[in-house]
């Protein structure tokens, strides 16, 4: 396994403005809310041989062999969760990526091979570093979820979709884990050799307002954040 600078943790952060769907039962839709999350601008970068070989891992040999079918890149954020003036929190939230290489049957279309976090009972701050093991699937630096014997435990993050072309992440809060603070993302792309992909970014959350009850909102992106050009 080789460790990997993570780069997201230097790119400009983006204010969203959350839009809330249509309630019919509200009399008035609520305002459209701002300061509550950013998004850094997502990076893209290739996974090559030459990086493999700085390092003491072995996901050279894995690349090798998949060279002459896939390209696999490395797409990384961070998204910022932040708390209200008038006390309404956050009860959950999702980021999702849409993978897609615009005139490709679907069988060649891009897929999530691995994502991190995958499973995350707590909040952890970004470390500044990523792990590959042999076959580039991510490795969490932080603190991985772990069964208890109850069963009963609550996850902060789950990510899901490797293997898909349309990967997720889902963050609920806890009554001990409120949904706030920085959150590392990353995923690992395969992509057809020298096809052309784009990623699209969506994201949504869900608060606790004291009148209204819960209110969704999905966030209006701009341009920069809402596609990624992969290559």
């Amino acid at each position: 396994m080789i460790p990997l600078d993570h780069p997201a943790g230097t790119a400009t952060p983006h204010d969203l403005t959350l839009l809330p769907t249509l309630l019919l039962q509200a009399p008035a839709p609520p305002p459209p809310l701002t300061g509550r999350i950013s998004l850094g601008t997502p990076v893209v970068r290739p996974l090559t041989g030459a990086q493999a070989a700085e390092g003491d891992g072995d996901w050279g040999a894995f690349l090798e062999s998949e060279a002459d079918r896939y390209d696999y890149l490395l797409l990384s954020l961070v998204c910022s969760f932040r708390p209200s003036a008038d006390g309404a929190p956050f009860t959950d939230a999702g980021i999702g990526i849409r993978l897609e290489a615009p005139g490709l049957p679907a069988d060649r279309q891009p897929i999530a091979w691995s994502l991190s976090p995958k499973r995350r009972a707590v909040p952890v701050a970004p470390s500044g570093s990523l792990t590959l093991s042999a076959n580039l699937m991510l490795v969490d630096a932080g603190v991985e979820y772990t069964p208890g014997g109850g069963g009963q435990e609550k996850l902060f993050v789950v990510g899901m979709g490797e293997r898909d072309s349309d990967p997720e992440w889902r963050f609920t809060a806890t009554p001990d884990t409120p949904l706030v603070g920085d959150e590392a993302l990353a995923l690992i792309v395969r992509t057809p050799v020298g096809a052309p992909a784009h990623a699209l970014v969506t994201v949504a959350a869900t608060v606790r307002q004291r009148r209204l009850g819960l209110i969704p909102y999905c966030a209006e992106l701009p341009p920069a954040l809402r596609t990624v050009t992969l290559r």
